[in-house]
């Protein structure tokens, strides 16, 4: 029996939940079962899955794979996992994966639960726990089938040590026939700060702020600590920040050790966004906000004074 854990490529390099989804498949790993990880890509072969836990590699190295497209990726996949014998599959949970996981769990007549925060073994079931109903329940979900695929969400388990990359066996992609044709790809923007995906410090703002013209208030405590932006829902509806600065259920997941909620209500599915970071600061001007029952700090009064007075004793401090 086999445990088959993909990881993914973004621009070259070997995004950390591949290595999270390894740290799952060890604690649901029983005597004799081997954890195989997969690669697909161009140029998939020069980039190792270093993580210790893996048995043994395997990869799909075809410039058809070079751009995302989704019939492409299921195809390969599933020469993979028929290639292994997979009972179980576990993709970190992205939205490239949100499209074909399924898609592949639906061509090798296999079960699967996406966005999965905790794995555990039952016997000959998998369970796996996840947010629903907005963040606001955890559920629980027994799988029984015989093949089984889980996408985990980036940063509910820690990753794996690196260690020396197995050497990868070879696996052919053979002919896709695919309606989708790729016109254009368009590159999130390039940012002076960490990306928000793996900061350990996070500065993120909501209506709260007041306006736009307030947002830098939120940018430049950011830069001052060295931190990623993050924002609301309602902050991107209302065009102050790009889409890829939204944490929260329909935006990014944040597992960050320190997340400054500035001006920032704390609805429901924003919360779903920060349930696995460390400490959350919260700082309102309304004492009864939501915020302030997941903050481990809070502070009553105007975000746009209290926050850069916060930076400037962090960094007072540091300097000590």
């Amino acid at each position: 029996m086999t445990i088959l854990v993909f990881g993914e490529i973004q621009s070259g390099e070997l995004v950390q939940a591949s290595a999270e989804a390894v740290t799952a498949a060890l604690g649901v790993r029983t005597a004799g079962v081997e954890i195989v990880g997969a690669l697909m890509g161009s140029g998939a072969s020069s980039i190792g899955f270093n993580a210790v836990g893996l048995d043994r590699t395997v990869v799909v190295d075809d410039p058809r794979l070079g751009d995302y497209l989704c019939e492409t990726h299921v195809s390969a996949a599933a020469e993979i996992a028929k290639k292994v014998g997979a009972e179980l599959i576990i993709v970190p949970h992205t939205s490239n994966s949100l499209e074909w996981a399924p898609r592949l769990a639906a061509r090798l007549n296999a079960a699967i639960v996406t966005n999965g925060t905790l794995l555990e073994r039952a016997g000959d079931s998998v369970l796996v726990t996840k947010p629903v109903g907005g963040g606001a329940v955890q559920a629980q979900y027994a799988v029984r089938a015989e093949l089984k695929v889980v996408t985990l969400s980036a940063g509910a388990f820690a990753a794996a040590a690196e260690g020396s990359a197995p050497a990868a066996e070879q696996v052919a992609l053979g002919e896709v026939a695919t309606p989708v044709e790729l016109v254009e790809t368009i590159s999130e923007a390039a940012t002076d700060g960490p990306s928000l995906r793996t900061a350990k410090v996070v500065v993120s703002g909501g209506i709260g702020i007041g306006g736009v013209e307030n947002w830098k208030v939120i940018e430049d405590s950011a830069k001052g600590l060295g931190a990623a932006v993050g924002a609301t829902r309602a902050a991107v509806e209302m065009g102050w920040v790009p889409t890829s600065k939204q944490v929260g259920f329909s935006g990014l997941k944040v597992a960050a050790d320190l997340y400054v909620a500035a001006g920032i209500s704390g609805a429901i599915h924003h919360l779903a966004g920060i349930s696995r970071v460390k400490n959350v600061v919260a700082i309102n001007n309304d004492a009864e906000a939501n915020i302030f029952s997941v903050a481990n700090y809070g502070v009553v009064g105007d975000a746009k004074a209290v926050l850069p007075a916060f930076v400037a004793r962090v960094n007072e401090l540091r300097g000590k």
